[in-house]
């Protein structure tokens, strides 16, 4: 045993002359694993002059030890190298080494007296997931060390953004531990966010809007980073696709941003509360989109990264601005808006993915988490939001219920008032309806009476006045049932396009004929220029104006003036028949078109005193489609007015 001792005193001698500056790593059998921290064993390539193992062993200055790294962006990938001496102290021969990541763009693996041209381990980014020395979705390099050996290693490899990796040395058994708790702990990360996003979705398919479906998308592409960086899409969904692989990560590292910052636009409303700050959303979303193609085409999130560093004042100013804000959730909001900052913005990616500002090897932990914690704070806050909106939206409903029920009461009122009105209308109607057939009842009777005792001198004439008022109450009855019909009196016109001109002179013509010119007089007043001819029934529409214009001359008084206008509009024709007589009141204007009605004796006598002449007048009018109305007039008396459309087709 001392024997034993005393061999490896003087290799590792032998060793330390011949690599006096090399750092080494002695394995125990009292220590599972070993972190090789980059600061005495790796060294990066900034220049590309080094491509093979043995230029590192021969000139090693044209390297930049990792101590001496420069802080600052690099835009193309360069190789990084990893020159450590293993000093087996330990029974185990078989060890691993791991980087922290699933994939890796290029790697190489070789011992001191490995040739350059066959390592003992290679993968480039074409290489299928079956090319693994090791079937994990994690990368492990097996290696092989004697008992008691010292054997130098060289790694050269590549990490996407040109990350930090976290490279270490396992024993078989923590290799295993490792192993299967990293595949626990992804699946169950995948599991919660699979989770998150299942009740995002729901709440997507229940509030449908602009915003959630942003935020759905984002939590999806957050679901597919953490499957895709656990290592799974690569082993799963694409094995014989490594390139393909990588431009699928590069991809969604790319398009994440873009739907985060219109989620982050959308839940904040800044186009209603902040429109400065929105047009820098709306200038950051534009620039990477226009980022999106360039990082598939070079390859590379680089600029994506510069920028996302860029956008670390607009995220702090949104923070500082949103804990100013009093809107529900809108805290809670800010604080996962910080978490962002810090964990993607300043520790994945300005201190470690292309700066390397300060080191850092979990990576990729801190993404997972850093995504994790920021769904997890966006939904509470959302969920708060909607919960405040649907509060609101209760106390809106619980207002419209209170507006509709103070609706229906009134209603009702209105309805009973209605009905009231209507009985009161019929009654006025059957007074009104009793004394009409009254009087003509009462003179039959005489003529009847008369002629049964024989005490009139010419029976003849007494029939003839018995037959004048049969006559005149069926016309009555039949004028009657006209206007209080349901039916559609415009199956009774006798349509057709009649020129305005010729017409409303035959009209003036006749009314003139009513005119006692002594005392009387009526003025005609046509506008009519532009239109032509429209559609109605002449014969009907000219007893309506002799009827208006024979009541103003009958009841405007004894030196009444009447004007009859033809005027046109957009819709069609205006005719007013105005008299200079006594104005109407507000309750005689609504009641002026019932039949039978009767405001005093002096308007007793329309249309052979019945109180039907206006009534027939509306329903003739309304025939046409029309419509029949009256005010009182400019003259000092009453002001019918008539409309009629252009074309009835049209109205209808």
């Amino acid at each position: 045993m001392k024997k034993m001792k005393l061999v490896n005193f003087l290799l590792l001698l032998l060793c330390s002359s011949v690599f006096a500056q090399e750092a080494s790593l002695s394995l125990k059998s009292t220590q599972d694993v070993y972190s090789i921290k980059p600061s005495a064993f790796h060294y990066n390539d900034f220049s590309g002059a080094i491509s093979t193992k043995q230029q590192f062993i021969d000139q090693p200055q044209l390297l930049s030890p990792f101590n001496e790294e420069q802080k600052k962006p690099h835009s193309q990938q360069y190789d990084r190298w990893l020159k450590v001496t293993l000093i087996n102290e330990s029974q185990t021969t078989q060890w691993y080494l791991s980087f922290g990541f699933a994939r890796l763009p290029k790697l190489a693996v070789y011992w001191q007296n490995t040739p350059d041209e066959a390592p003992i381990y290679q993968l480039t980014e074409h290489s299928a997931f079956d090319d693994r020395a090791v079937q994990d979705p994690q990368t492990y390099i097996p290696i092989s060390i004697a008992a008691g050996e010292i054997k130098t290693l060289f790694v050269k490899y590549q990490t996407f953004a040109n990350a930090p990796a976290n490279i270490r040395i396992h024993s078989p058994a923590h290799y295993m531990k490792t192993s299967q708790t990293s595949l626990v702990t992804n699946a169950a990360l995948a599991g919660v966010i699979a989770a998150i996003l299942l009740i995002v979705v729901v709440n997507l398919w229940f509030n449908m809007n602009l915003t959630n479906v942003f935020y759905a998308i984002w939590t999806f592409l957050f679901f597919i980073i953490v499957v895709d960086m656990a290592g799974f899409t690569y082993q799963y969904i694409w094995p014989s696709h490594g390139a393909f692989a990588g431009l699928f990560s590069i991809g969604l590292m790319a398009v994440v941003p873009i739907f985060h910052l219109l989620f982050v636009r959308g839940f904040l409303q800044l186009e209603y509360h902040n429109v400065f700050l929105d047009k820098l959303y709306i200038g950051s979303t534009l620039l990477y989109c226009l980022l999106l193609p360039i990082a598939l085409y070079l390859e590379t999130v680089y600029y994506n990264l510069i920028t996302s560093t860029l956008i670390i004042p607009l995220f702090a100013y949104t923070c500082w601005w949103s804990l100013k804000q009093s809107a529900p959730g809108i805290r809670i909001f800010a604080l996962s808006l910080f978490n962002h900052i810090l964990f993607l913005n300043v520790l994945t990616i300005m201190g470690a993915s292309y700066g390397n500002a300060f080191d850092v090897f979990e990576i990729a932990s801190y993404i997972k988490i850093g995504y994790l914690v920021e769904v997890c704070l966006f939904t509470i806050a959302m969920a708060i939001q909607h919960k405040s909106v649907q509060k609101q939206l209760v106390f809106q409903l619980q207002n419209q219920v209170n507006s509709l029920n103070q609706t229906v009461a009134f209603e009702k009122l209105t309805s009973e008032q209605q009905k009231h009105d209507i009985k009161k209308h019929e009654a006025q109607l059957f007074t009104d309806l009793s004394h009409e057939l009254r009087t003509p009842l009462t003179v039959m009777k005489i003529q009847v009476e008369s002629l049964q005792h024989n005490i009139v001198d010419n029976v003849h004439d007494s029939y003839v006045k018995l037959m004048d008022k049969i006559d005149e109450l069926n016309q009555f009855i039949n004028s009657l049932m006209l206007v209080t019909s349901s039916g559609d009196m415009h199956k009774l016109l006798k349509l057709q396009n009649v020129t305005l001109k010729p017409f409303i002179n035959e009209v003036h013509q006749e009314c003139q004929h009513l005119v006692d010119m002594r005392r009387q007089s009526l003025n005609l007043n046509s506008q009519i220029t532009e239109l032509q001819c429209i559609q109605f029934d002449p014969d009907a529409l000219k007893k309506v104006i002799l009827e208006v214009v024979k009541n103003a001359l009958r009841f405007g008084g004894k030196d009444v003036e009447v004007q009859l206008s033809f005027l046109q509009d957009a819709d069609g024709v205006i005719i007013r028949i105005e008299d200079s007589g006594t104005p109407l009141t507000y309750e005689a204007h609504q009641q002026l078109f019932q039949p039978l009605y009767r405001q005093e004796a002096s308007r007793s006598a329309m249309l052979g005193g019945k109180g039907m002449g206006l009534a027939m007048c509306k329903k003739i009018i309304e025939a046409h489609r029309g419509k029949i109305s009256s005010h009182n007039s400019l003259l000092g008396g009453l002001c019918i007015e008539l409309k009629l459309p252009k074309s009835l087709a049209t109205a209808a």
